[in-house]
């Protein structure tokens, strides 16, 4: 069915029958008209079994008044296919809620390009702001109490800190086992009896992604120490030289300490697995298992600093499966009991050189996968994930 935004009046209407009135959004409705005007065409898949079309909004973020920012190709694919599962999906920034109201874009297939509408109180809201500096302001609270108010479900409610999710996973005995030894960077003194008793640890900061800043620190057989980063290897005569050159990691309280928990290796490069998960309306699934080797250099495995993508056949076996599938489903659990409804999340994990798994890190609102088919169960997961919520959450 068509569905059309007239911009003048700002507001969605259908013109199938003219009796016919869908429910639309969180507590409105969709009604009639022939009145064509000045109107931008969206088409929807109708469902006979699904009287209400649901509404879901993807928050970003927004440069100055107008200019967007975030993941276009990512947005509009998620668009086409709430369109194709009988609901509408639009893009909005913070800035945009307007009292019981937000202003957003649509894609529009007719005009090829992205227009602006203003829409009800969506059933379900994706959080995409593509940066912590953006979830720090005035208008992202706003929208916090917006949701709060509409009581509306919210898919990842805020980019995830290191020690943080260290200091939760650490209490559950099931996940435990898996966590490498770390600390919070605190003085020089604790900085250097961990380093003494682990010989080699990363340094991360606690609030950084994508390998950002990160260090991995050993100490020769001569007692010097070597920190490698993404693009450099530097070498001092002793730990105090260390500190002197990196004071910042002794002044904000942001960075940790992390043991460097050796590793299985394939044609002697460590490897690591992306674990990607999504969240069902009553359950976690494991959406997908990304593979990444170290190539140029042995910080990191991700592919912008030189990482390389290989097959999970490679590495990994049923038993293998099973085993990451339990750990999904209680780190699930866990980010659940703190911080609320949990969409979405990915896990960086790697097997121990001696067997069994070291747990690095989890990332709230994972990056897109390289691999085609990730990506596209993601999609077709958020989408029925979104739609089942949506029933639940159709009326204020």
């Amino acid at each position: 069915m068509n569905i059309l935004y007239d911009r003048l009046k700002k507001t969605f209407f259908h013109e199938e029958e003219s009796i016919k009135t869908f429910g639309f959004a969180k507590n409105s409705f969709l009604l009639s008209s022939k009145d064509s005007n000045q109107c931008y065409t969206f088409t929807v898949s109708t469902r006979e079994n699904r009287p209400a079309i649901p509404l879901i909004g993807i928050v970003s973020s927004k440069e100055g008044r107008s200019k967007y920012r975030g993941n276009f190709e990512l947005f509009r694919s998620i668009q086409l296919d709430v369109e194709q599962a009988g609901g509408i999906c639009f893009v909005f920034s913070p800035q945009d809620v307007i009292g019981d109201s937000i202003g957003g874009i649509m894609y529009n297939h007719v005009l090829n390009k992205w227009v602006k509408c203003l829409f009800p109180v969506p059933n379900v809201i994706y959080n995409r702001v593509p940066s912590r500096h953006a979830e720090q302001n005035q208008s992202y609270e706003r929208l916090l109490q917006f949701i709060k108010k509409h009581k509306i479900p919210f898919f990842n409610p805020h980019f995830f800190n290191k020690w943080e999710i260290y200091e939760l996973l650490s209490k559950n005995e099931g996940l435990k086992i898996y966590l490498p030894q770390t600390e919070l960077v605190t003085d020089e003194a604790s900085f250097t009896r961990f380093l003494t008793t682990h010989q080699k640890v990363y340094v991360k900061h606690s609030l950084a992604s994508q390998g950002k800043g990160i260090r991995l620190i050993e100490i020769d057989p001569n007692g010097g120490i070597l920190c490698k980063s993404i693009k450099k290897m530097e070498r001092f005569v002793s730990i105090s030289r260390l500190h002197q050159t990196y004071r910042e990691w002794f002044t904000d309280h942001q960075w940790i300490l992390q043991e460097a928990v050796p590793c299985k290796t394939l044609h002697d490069h460590r490897y690591d697995f992306r674990i990607l998960v999504l969240h069902t309306g009553e359950d976690f699934r494991l959406i997908g298992i990304g593979v990444r080797m170290s190539q140029r250099q042995e910080v990191t495995t991700h592919v912008p600093t030189g990482g390389k993508i290989i097959s999970l056949k490679e590495v990994a076996d049923t038993k293998t499966k099973k085993e990451i599938s339990r750990i999904v489903q209680t780190c699930g659990e866990e980010l659940s009991k703190s911080f609320g409804y949990v969409g979405e999340f990915s896990i960086d994990l790697a097997p121990r050189e001696q067997g069994g798994f070291v747990l690095f890190e989890i990332n709230s609102k994972p990056m897109s996968f390289d691999e085609i088919d990730i990506e596209a169960k993601r999609r077709q997961q958020l989408v029925r994930t979104f739609l089942t919520l949506s029933a639940e959450n159709s009326e204020g």
